[in-house]
């Protein structure tokens, strides 16, 4: 019984150093986050971003994606999709095919939960070959600097406004770090400008062979405005819904982590840095944005794409 009280007793005593250790690591990280510069902290933020081809966006105090990223040597295809809940993605989609000027093109929008973020997207894919498959076995390269358009969207959570993108891109994204959102919490606000109004037919009738009637699709001269609330598509179906469950009750667990482990902050970039500081395990699982993969094994998902759309 007296070594039971000795190993007790040991036992208390680690904690109370591991929790006073805690609590002097946080002190000294609330003090270092307050010392360093709005620019320190944002070059740091972005040094360690670019790794998984994203950046920090002071504007707003939310995460971007570059435009240079290494994803743009990826491409696109359905595949990606299919296997995004393994990288703790669940989101809706919404691919829109048409052809013009004797290319097939693919712009596809997201909205979901990316890890601990509340995200959306939009991305312009281009296929230049000559194959005869359907556009959806098809891989895609990602638009070239002269294929890329305008783009813009309002991402409302709950009818709300929440996030707000417009710029000349192939991918155009935004992230909210710590927000957790169901997929049909969201709702977005689409508009694509197109360099001529042929282009811009083929895209309205694109967007009409995906399920959209005329009066949900709004044209203002090469412009076409449309809201994605549901998909219209058919959704990837690789996973089931009950997994798709688990995967997002992780993610609302990590945004609670996360909210309730940087809660003397308020901006992003000031939570960020906190746990760079205080919590760096957790601070490299916010930084992935649910990407597990790096790009030497998003390049083997490639090539497992281009094999199933017959190019290899």
């Amino acid at each position: 019984m007296r070594y039971f009280y000795i190993g007790l007793a040991v036992f208390v005593l680690l904690c109370l150093l591991f929790w006073l250790f805690l609590c002097l690591r946080r002190r000294w990280a609330r003090k270092k986050v307050c010392t360093l510069s709005t620019k320190a902290k944002a070059c740091k933020l972005n040094k360690a971003l670019s790794v998984f081809g994203f950046c920090y966006n002071g504007c707003d105090d939310t995460i971007d994606s570059d435009m240079y990223c290494w994803q743009r040597r990826m491409g696109y295809c359905r595949f990606y999709d299919e296997a995004a809940p393994a990288m703790n993605m669940v989101f809706d989609c919404e691919p829109v095919y048409f052809n013009y000027g004797g290319k097939r093109y693919l712009l596809e929008v997201w909205k979901g939960q990316y890890g601990c973020t509340t995200g959306a997207e939009i991305g312009l894919y281009v296929y230049r070959g000559s194959a005869c498959l359907p556009p959806q076995e098809l891989f895609y390269e990602c638009a070239n600097d002269e294929e890329r358009l305008p783009m813009r969207f309002v991402l409302y959570r709950d009818g709300e406004p929440i996030l707000r993108r417009s710029c000349i891109h192939w991918w155009l994204t935004g992230f909210i770090v710590g927000m957790f959102s169901e997929c049909s919490r969201l709702s977005m606000v689409v508009g694509i400008g197109f360099p001529n109004r042929q282009m811009c037919r083929a895209f309205y009738e694109g967007l009409r062979r995906t399920g959209y009637g005329p009066s949900q699709i709004r044209v203002e001269q090469t412009w076409v405005y449309f809201t994605f609330d549901r998909p219209r598509s058919r959704q990837p179906g690789f996973y089931s819904s009950r997994y798709l469950r688990k995967i997002n009750r992780r993610n609302r667990r990590n945004c609670r982590r996360y909210c309730r482990a940087t809660r003397p902050f308020r901006s992003t970039l000031d939570r960020i840095s906190y746990l760079a500081f205080c919590f760096p395990v957790l601070y490299r699982t916010l930084l992935r944005i649910g990407v597990k993969c790096t790009p030497g094994k998003l390049r083997r998902c490639r090539r497992r794409g281009e094999r199933r759309s017959g190019r290899l």
